[in-house]
């Protein structure tokens, strides 16, 4: 069962004191003055012809806009919805509803603006603030609260959601912590560790806890003096941490509205393969799809990176300040220099993040970075007319003239084994040779081979032999 998460606090501190105030801590809150962060003194905001008003009255909050039936009408904000960089609002409609409001505040920019400034959404559009796209219920309250039942009724058309925390806490990642409080009361009362185990009853040694993430990755990172290249000591044990993070982080439709803590990735959700139109040809992040399908084609995730080697699980901020996060494992004196990065020292084009983690903008002020952790490919953007780190920066600039500069600083890349990258863009291009290259490629990510099989049905050809056993 879920606890009080004060019980947490009491003996791990140092953890729950990272958390509070994190994008976790702050997923959802009530409103209220010191959670609201937009204008709401008598602001108002037009879009299309239609001017809304933010105001207050008798300590709450209000928008003023065109409801269900197009016509405007006073909403009361009961919730805020994220922090940074922007923060959106939550209103009630009948059927136990609650709507996000696409009139947003840009937390860093301190302005109102719109998630859809270049088309008029009217009532009756599911696009529009009250229609299916923008519920919370459905879309939204799985990621931002914990212990979400959605308690739908289709005879009704009505929800009866419920959470048992608002936002974003221990347990939602942990699973509930009864059993562990049980254990470590059954510790404290002097009980042998045997005892206090059976008192935990967890079936396995973790203490109770339904997932112990800590004992899913053995071993740590050393350095190689031969190669002076950084290797996990012992093999990531599982990717359970991953697929933990990956429920949220992850473009995926839900298969099973809440799964117990550790469950298989694939058990409880069907993530979105890598292909057009929500990545580019070559598996660039394009429409909003957060991290774990770009990751999972990485060379980080196939040499047992996890997401907490550059994160903190708990604070949720990088490990290290910006590129000392990739210089923990890439040493200085090797891809610092001019002579990898060919740029001034200090400038954008010297950071590691601009060129292997090329970013791209949703909901029109959030800033968000591909986790593929590639080699900018120009060469590939002159035949795929696929995007490239050289010519995001250098927009005045083809990608024929950052393949050129890049041949001449890095040599040709057609004399070496083609990239994952360079084999899903052919494969996206039915070239049944390149995705069953990828399918049959063990080495590979489950998701990466999965998307290789879609795109080779579609070019019409049929799997190499054991291309479709996934481990």
């Amino acid at each position: 069962m879920f606890i009080d998460e004060s019980r947490c606090r009491d003996c791990h501190e140092p953890e729950y004191e990272r958390w509070r105030g994190s994008h976790h801590d702050l997923a959802m809150q009530p409103a209220t003055a010191e959670t609201v962060l937009g204008d709401f003194d008598d602001a108002t905001f037009s879009y299309f012809g239609v001017t809304s008003r933010l105001f207050k009255r008798g300590g709450k909050f209000f928008v003023r806009t065109d409801g269900p039936d197009g016509r405007l009408a006073d909403f009361e904000i009961l919730y805020t919805f994220g922090v940074t960089p922007l923060q959106q609002y939550l209103v009630a409609l009948d059927g136990g509803r609650l709507q996000a409001l696409p009139i947003a505040w840009d937390t860093a920019g301190r302005r109102w603006f719109h998630l859809y400034p270049d088309e008029p959404i009217r009532a009756g559009d599911q696009l529009h603030w009250t229609g299916i796209y923008q519920n919370w219920n459905m879309m939204c309250a799985e990621c931002h609260s914990t212990g979400v039942r959605k308690n739908y009724d289709p005879a009704t058309g009505r929800y009866q959601t419920t959470w048992f925390q608002i936002d974003v806490g221990c347990q939602a990642c942990h699973g509930p912590g009864s059993l562990h409080v049980a254990w470590a009361e059954a510790r404290e009362r002097g009980r042998s560790a045997e005892q206090a185990q059976r008192q935990g009853a967890a079936g396995d040694s973790a203490n109770g806890l339904l997932l112990h993430l800590a004992r899913t990755a053995p071993g740590a990172w050393r350095l190689d003096p031969a190669t002076l290249k950084y290797y996990r000591s012992a093999p990531r044990a599982s990717d359970v941490e991953i697929e933990t993070c990956a429920r949220c982080h992850a473009r995926r439709r839900t298969i099973d509205e809440q799964p117990p803590a550790g469950r298989p990735l694939l058990d409880t959700h069907v993530p979105e393969l890598i292909g057009e139109p929500l990545y580019f040809a070559d598996g660039q992040i394009r429409e909003e799809v957060y991290v774990y399908g770009s990751f999972l084609q990485s060379k980080m995730y196939r040499r047992g990176v996890r997401c907490s080697d550059c994160h903190d699980p708990h604070s949720l901020r990088l490990a290290y300040p910006a590129d000392n996060v990739c210089a923990s494992c890439h040493l200085d004196n090797v891809y610092a220099g001019a002579s990898h990065h060919f740029h001034k020292a200090g400038s954008a084009g010297a950071s590691c993040i601009a060129c292997h983690m090329p970013p791209r903008t949703y909901m029109q002020v959030d800033v968000r970075r591909d986790h593929s952790f590639r080699i900018p490919r120009p060469d590939l953007s002159v035949e795929f007319g696929t995007p490239n780190a050289c010519t995001s920066c250098h927009e005045d600039k083809t990608p024929e003239w950052a393949a050129a500069a890049a041949r001449t600083w890095w040599g040709n890349p057609a004399g070496r084994p083609p990239t994952t990258a360079a084999l899903l863009a052919r494969a996206s291009r039915g070239d049944a040779q390149a995705a069953r290259a990828l399918a049959g490629d063990e080495t590979l990510s489950g998701l990466v081979r999965a998307s290789a099989l879609a795109m080779l049905a579609v070019a019409g050809g049929s799997p190499a032999a054991g291309s479709a056993e996934f481990t």
